[in-house]
């Protein structure tokens, strides 16, 4: 069964993954790097100025390691 991998900083659908992949994909909207690998979707690169936008947006800025 496929899941949705998504992006963890703006939540753009970014495909569609079955068990045992191993993906990095550079989300197109907000430029975020992210790794999804053994069911762990991991954010290690997110541009300064979209973390800014974020924090003017919305007053708080959720990053991180985030397990599903």
């Amino acid at each position: 069964m496929l899941k949705d991998f998504r992006c963890k900083f703006c939540h753009r659908l970014l495909g569609k993954i079955g068990e045992g992949s191993k993906i990095e994909i550079k989300c197109p909207k907000c430029k975020t790097m992210n790794l999804y690998q053994d069911e762990t979707v991991i954010v290690y690169e997110i541009p300064e100025n979209n973390v800014t936008r974020k924090i003017l947006q919305r007053g708080v800025v959720e990053y991180g390691v985030v397990e599903n």
